[in-house]
């Protein structure tokens, strides 16, 4: 498993420590963390390799508005980051970590959880996710960008689906029905 690089919670650091800094730190794994194989998403990328524009361009480190083939606005981090925050400045085919150490775009998964460890570490151990295949399969699973936009990562709200149909047998079942407003519960446990 490659390098993660995580940047320590600075507001949990100043209630231990007031004079504490941020700081990056070097992590090298979960201890007992399972095997785990990551879908490529490269070949699903409209513009990538970027290289394939940004080869003839003078790289800019000035924050500006994009012109319309990126991203507009960038909805992630709360106006604390940038482009460069998380891609390479030298090799646009790249993403980078917090060190500036490049990472393959199929492994955008070590960039993500340089932030956010907390929902990285759920990621690696199967909390949160998705998986190609079912729970007791070879651990292959969709990287972070495959759900989330990285640009724009909260996932939108959406409506629910419709309740599933009754089974065949079950229809007339009192835990089926449902209760009058203000009536006890149908199983006759009061303890809603």
């Amino acid at each position: 498993m490659a390098t993660l690089y995580f940047v320590v919670d600075l507001p949990q650091a100043v209630a231990q420590d007031p004079l504490a800094q941020p700081t990056t730190t070097r992590f090298e794994g979960y201890p007992n963390a399972p095997e785990y194989e990551v879908i490529s998403r490269k070949d699903k990328m409209f513009f990538y390799p970027c290289d394939q524009c940004h080869a003839n361009m003078e790289p800019d480190e000035t924050i500006r508005p994009l012109d319309v083939m990126h991203v507009g606005d960038l909805e992630h981090g709360r106006g604390q980051i940038w482009c460069l925050s998380c891609h390479d400045f030298e090799n646009r085919d790249f993403l980078k970590t917090l060190l500036d150490e490049p990472v393959d775009f199929d492994d955008a998964n070590l960039v993500c959880g340089g932030c956010h460890a907390s929902r990285h570490k759920d990621w690696v151990f199967g909390a949160h996710g998705k998986r190609l295949d079912n729970w007791q399969a070879e651990r292959v699973q969709y990287d972070c960008a495959h759900c989330h936009d990285p640009h724009k990562p909260a996932i939108p709200a959406r409506a629910p689906m419709a309740a599933p149909r009754v089974r065949v047998g079950l229809e007339d079942a009192a835990h089926e029905q449902d209760p009058e407003p203000n009536s006890p519960n149908p199983t006759g446990d009061n303890d809603q």
